[in-house]
């Protein structure tokens, strides 16, 4: 997924704090009602990472946890996106990326991810982990690999919208919910899920 300049569910929080983080997979999930009459609607794309130094049990034995984060699929100037990645890479686009940055090339990158603790609005007695801050690797920090296979899933520009097999259901329930998929799926009647995937440890961008 290119842009330019035009949650967690599992059933603990993420712990707050600083983690070591690899992004392993980039979800375009097409535009979204904000279900909110004063926002237009907007093209959304999750980011999910690995924690490698937090991990959960599985039936296949531990495995780092996951958290991810939806940000509108734009670097314009004022977009969270972009502070987002310049902050990630510690530099700012050229003029030429910022004519069209593809997506896939933050997969594999790692990072530290500064991680908060905030109450539900709905229900306030639950908490959730969001992501407050995306930056570099320290000095001396070692790099690594993501666990889970790498997914860069784009929706496609015509024709059937068929989202990823290997994705959560609350994350292609987005996609179904999207605009383009209501418009393209005989009016948002869910078809079987696809494969979408990418080899790409390189992490670099």
């Amino acid at each position: 997924m290119k842009v330019n300049a035009g949650n967690n569910k599992n059933s603990d929080p993420v712990p707050a704090g600083v983690h070591h983080a690899v992004c392993y997979a980039v979800i375009d999930l097409g535009t979204q009602d904000p279900g909110n009459p004063q926002f237009r609607a907007s093209r959304k794309v999750m980011i999910l990472w690995e924690l490698p130094h937090e991990t959960i049990d599985t039936q296949d034995g531990p495995k780092p946890r996951i958290i991810s984060s939806e940000y509108t699929a734009s670097i314009g100037k004022k977009a969270t996106l972009r502070s987002v990645l310049e902050s990630w890479r510690g530099k700012p686009f050229t003029a030429d990326e910022l004519n069209g940055f593809d997506l896939k090339n933050i997969i594999g990158a790692n990072c530290q991810l500064n991680i908060v603790h905030k109450q539900g609005k709905a229900d306030p007695s639950k908490t959730y982990a969001r992501i407050q801050g995306v930056v570099p690797l320290v000095k001396g920090m070692a790099p690594v690999k993501p666990i889970n296979d790498t997914l860069h899933y784009t929706i496609p520009d015509e024709g059937a919208i068929i989202p990823p097999a290997n994705i959560p259901e609350w994350i292609s329930g987005k996609i179904v919910a999207s605009e383009e998929y209501k418009e393209r799926n005989n009016g948002g009647v869910h078809t079987e899920a696809s494969t979408s995937s990418l080899d790409n440890d390189e992490g670099a961008f």
